[in-house]
């Protein structure tokens, strides 16, 4: 009887720890809770310089991966549930940049296994004698790639002149979308169901 208790009460933590929901994290910290919550919590770490710069963003400076970055917070329009968290890395020359992509990319995919890479261009690397030209990767802005993982995706994108770091979290990003649907006025509300308001 005494197994069967035990037994039961580990196979209810079981299903309770599989089905609780996470929440991605940046530098240790949930993304979740209130933008201001979060926002203290990573000057606790350092970050420094808060600042409101639009509504529902901070704005931090701070180091990141070993270089002086501007980090941004998004909070959702009504309850302000922080869900992005995105890290502006300083601006490099070409070859530099690449080289950072490539690092950041090995360090990622490291961690979070293998992402989903989209470029734009590639350029055809000069011809030597009887070789074929080569196709070689060019990174241009909008290039990126990004890693899913239960709790959200991190983005590594090629920006005009530096490289930015996304983190989105599911969760509080559902929270946005709702919220975004319930402000739309009610004429954009007929629009999307295709039915026409009634006459007055």
């Amino acid at each position: 009887m005494k197994t069967q208790r035990i037994f039961l009460f580990l196979l209810i933590n079981l299903i309770n720890g599989c089905s609780a929901e996470e929440h991605i994290k940046f530098e240790n910290i949930p993304i979740n809770g209130n933008v201001d919550a979060f926002a203290k919590e990573l000057s606790i770490l350092g970050f420094s310089e808060p600042q409101l710069t639009e509504k529902n963003q901070i704005r931090f400076k701070g180091v990141f991966l070993d270089k002086n970055c501007e980090i941004c917070i998004f909070g959702t329009s009504k309850s302000q549930t922080a869900y992005k968290v995105r890290v502006n890395l300083p601006a490099e020359v070409q070859d530099s940049l690449e080289s950072t992509f490539v690092k950041i990319q090995m360090l990622y995919t490291s961690k979070y296994g293998i992402g989903t890479n989209k470029y734009k261009k590639h350029r055809v690397a000069e011809r030597f004698l009887f070789n074929e030209p080569k196709r070689i990767r060019h990174l241009s802005a909008g290039d990126y790639t990004r890693y899913k993982t239960d709790s959200g995706e991190i983005t590594i994108e090629v920006q005009e002149g530096y490289i930015s770091i996304t983190y989105l979290d599911r969760l509080n990003d559902e929270i946005r979308k709702k919220e975004m649907e319930e402000s739309k006025p009610v004429s954009e509300l007929y629009m999307l169901n295709d039915s026409i308001p009634p006459k007055k």
